[in-house]
């Protein structure tokens, strides 16, 4: 059976493609050294139009209407530019509410198109530019420590990495925030407070990892400003040693955080990236694996996640579990000489 591969790396050569889904100006070129906040392709998003009534808001005629604008179409406006009047005792206009551009006036109506900002592709990693997709993005390499998560809020951030503590199998209190982690990326165990969120966003910090979240507060971490990082899941379980182990030991370090949207099919996974450069260079991870006897793994889903363990043995046929489903299974042992029979679904090989 093929499993995917959880890459959580001390050191591994990484490749990333960043790609738009429609055209753009890509702004960076080959060799490049970029930083995750790096912009590599424009695009112009869809534009957004405005019917504005300008009779109805004079209070006039149409005809009234059409000799009161001072505007005609293909005239660019900032916001707040007058675009018909002045009328009556208290000199009534209509103004411009954003910028934009005049696209159709006459019979006492103004078609505007608002001028939006083009959306912009950040590089999401520090590294080096090593091809051009036209029109599209780069692909881009670094070499250094790698640990992909499960669930990541959208954003992306480039900063310092400050783990709570050298222990991060306990619950983020509001105890542990202070200012002395203004402007840092915090890593901890799980996080099941609302209120721990808010205060990290008030001290502000730029992001934080995490090893589970509990749940209800997905659209608490889906709205806030800063990036937020899920490695293992959700509820109120420690993050694994092997993550663990890598942002202890690379404390103080910059790190590339993109708590990208997890899309399997696509192969986006929310990730840190801790490049170093002028380590000896390894191979490229592969991406899936044949699960069989002797595999180190990580559990990722029951009650024994996130240990991890290796597989000793693997049942040929499908087992009856207490739930009453009934799967192919493995016998894995983890932790302190403890074994239990895990779904071959609920665990994914480890590459350290």
């Amino acid at each position: 059976m093929l499993s995917k591969v959880k890459h959580i790396h001390a050191l591994t050569n990484i490749r990333r493609e960043r790609v738009l889904s429609s055209d753009g100006h890509v702004i960076v070129r080959r060799m490049q050294k970029v930083t995750p906040t790096d912009v590599i392709v424009v695009a112009p998003l869809m534009a957004k139009y405005l019917l504005l009534d300008i009779a109805q808001g004079l209070n006039v005629t149409p005809a009234r209407a059409d000799e009161l604008l001072q505007r005609r179409a293909g005239d660019e406006l900032s916001t707040g530019d007058v675009i018909a009047g002045p009328i009556g005792l208290f000199q009534r206009v209509i103004r411009a509410p954003f910028s934009g551009l005049v696209k159709i006036a006459g019979e006492g109506k103004v078609l505007y198109e608002i001028t939006s900002q083009p959306f912009e592709l950040q590089a999401g990693m520090e590294g080096t530019v090593t091809n051009i997709i036209p029109e599209r993005g780069a692909i881009i390499e670094t070499r250094g420590a790698l640990i992909q998560g499960l669930w990541g809020n959208g954003n992306i951030t480039y900063g310092v990495i400050q783990p709570v503590s050298n222990n991060l199998n306990q619950e983020l209190s509001a105890e542990q925030i202070n200012i002395g982690f203004r402007g840092a990326i915090l890593a901890a165990g799980y996080c099941s407070n609302p209120e721990v969120l808010e205060i990290a966003a008030n001290i502000p910090i730029k992001g934080l990892i995490l090893g589970s979240i509990s749940s209800d507060l997905i659209p608490a971490a889906q709205s806030i400003s800063y990036p937020i990082l899920v490695i293992d899941g959700f509820g109120s379980t420690p993050m694994n040693s092997a993550a663990e182990k890598i942002l202890v030991a690379n404390r103080d370090r910059n790190i590339a955080l993109n708590a990208q949207v997890y899309d399997p099919f696509l192969g986006k996974y929310p990730e840190i990236i801790i490049s170093q450069p002028n380590q000896p260079e390894p191979d490229l991870p592969i991406e899936t694996e044949t699960l069989s006897s002797g595999k180190r793994v990580i559990i990722v889903n029951g009650p024994q996640a996130p240990q991890i363990g290796t597989i000793d043995y693997i049942y040929p046929r499908k087992q009856l579990l207490s739930n009453g489903i009934e799967t192919r299974t493995a016998e894995v042992s983890y932790g302190h000489e403890k074994r239990a029979a895990i779904p071959l679904s609920n665990v994914e090989i480890l590459k350290e």
